[in-house]
């Protein structure tokens, strides 16, 4: 599949989340280009990078 907001397939955006993975919000608005975007193929990019596992954590906003 491809992201035409960011100009990448898939395999772009999931080869530059497997090097350096960031959590989903940050992996969206970094590799997508969302935030200018028409936001269509999120859904399915998230479902991919959660099948192959390459989403962290969300990061904790509080201390314990």
């Amino acid at each position: 599949m491809y992201c035409l907001c960011s100009n990448s397939s898939f395999d772009d955006i999931l080869e530059r989340q497997r090097v350096a993975p960031l959590p989903r919000t940050e992996m969206i608005n970094r590799h997508t280009g969302c935030a200018q975007g028409c936001g269509s193929c999120i859904d399915a990019l998230l479902a991919e990078a959660e099948f192959l596992e390459l989403l962290p954590e969300e990061r904790a906003t509080c201390a314990p």
